[in-house]
């Protein structure tokens, strides 16, 4: 009896683990081939998610996994590209240490972090993406991208600077010749400094009142509103071309560039003024009234604002207040303007610039 009662004790047992085997099988099998893990997720769905992400949620995505990771990476031109400005503003922290750098998007979500080289600095604005400080005491220049954390740093200025924060205009630019990035800036005259270089260089001219840099050039707005096309010569002399056939006065106070990536304005920069554009017609060599293409212009008090048209992202107007004035006196041409002491550009911040020297 009770070898039998051992034997029917090991039947059970070798039963018991022979059904727990089986389940543990099924379970296995089940995993592999009936329920995918998150990380292979059809690409083509992951695309489709990702880009009704808001751009702070988009670091949390690429942060699930390795396979995500690599994904966002590889698509994070066409989601920046994809995403409206957002306002930029820099927070300071106790005892002088760096600031914080807050972006805040459409919907109200900020991204927070810290910014290298802050302390005891000045921003004079962006350019490229990348955030323009300047040392009170040291009188050097960095550049920060608060995004990417890319850092390119510019020797010391003989002009202080500080005191004319609204008036400076810088452009940074990537030479191919000498594979460098080249920081351009406009204070009375214009000087650039090369990355990695110590110096700078001046360049000699008088009444210009703004630069800007537009499919792969630099151009220069002088204070008879003539347009010349600027070229650094980084192993010969610098030299203007003259651009503009006629100039007769728009009536621009205070005029600043304007890029929409398609189009190069010239604008009133006042608050106190109605504003008023004009947009540079590149076959005839003339500034002229705006198209009747309906654009969003982003002012900023801090040297960098850009145009987009409206209906590139879903109800723009909504997100934050704004102002809108025709164009001269063409009650058709209607556009928008919104106004922050700063706006961040994301597609900015993944654009490699270049000019042909």
């Amino acid at each position: 009896m009770t070898r039998n009662k051992n034997q029917d004790d090991d039947d059970n047992a070798s039963s018991s683990s022979s059904s727990s085997s089986s389940s543990r099988k099924r379970f296995k099998n089940f995993d592999h081939n009936g329920v995918a893990f998150w990380s292979d997720i059809n690409h083509d769905v992951l695309f489709l998610v990702m880009m009704q992400l808001g751009f702070v949620d988009f670091f949390a995505f690429s942060g699930v996994c390795k396979s995500w990771r690599s994904f966002a990476l590889s698509n994070r031109n066409t989601f920046m590209a994809s995403k409206p400005p957002m306002k930029i503003s820099i927070e300071p922290r106790d005892n002088k240490e760096d600031s914080y750098c807050c972006l805040e998007d459409f919907k109200v979500q900020r991204f927070k972090t810290i910014l290298p080289h802050s302390s005891d600095r000045i921003c004079f604005g962006l350019t490229c993406g990348y955030l323009v400080l300047f040392g009170r005491e040291t009188r050097d220049f960095w550049l920060v991208n608060p995004i990417t954390k890319h850092e390119l740093h510019f020797p010391y200025y003989p002009l202080y600077v500080a005191a004319r924060i609204k008036k400076l205009r810088t452009i940074l630019v990537f030479a191919p010749s000498i594979s460098r990035w080249v920081f351009v800036l406009l204070h009375k005259k214009i000087s650039f400094s090369i990355a990695g270089i110590q110096g700078w260089h001046h360049v000699s001219s008088t009444c210009i009142r703004d630069l800007q840099y537009f499919k792969g050039k630099i151009y220069t707005l002088h204070i008879d509103f003539s347009l010349r096309q600027l070229r650094l010569g980084l192993k010969q002399k610098h030299r203007w071309m003259l651009l503009t056939k006629n100039f007769p006065n728009p009536k621009l106070f205070n005029p600043q560039f304007v890029s929409s990536g398609e189009n190069l304005y010239v604008m009133s920069h006042s608050g106190l003024l109605p504003k008023r554009v004009m947009e540079l017609d590149f076959g005839e060599m003339k500034w002229v009234l705006p198209d009747k293409t309906m654009y969003a212009f982003f002012i900023g008090n801090r040297n960098y604002s850009a145009a987009f048209k409206l209906g590139s992202w879903a109800d723009p107007q909504t997100q934050h207040k704004s102002s809108e004035y025709f164009l001269g006196d063409d009650k058709s041409r209607k556009c928008m303007f919104f106004y922050e002491l700063m706006w961040y550009f994301p597609h900015d911040c993944l654009n490699v610039f270049r000019f042909d020297e």
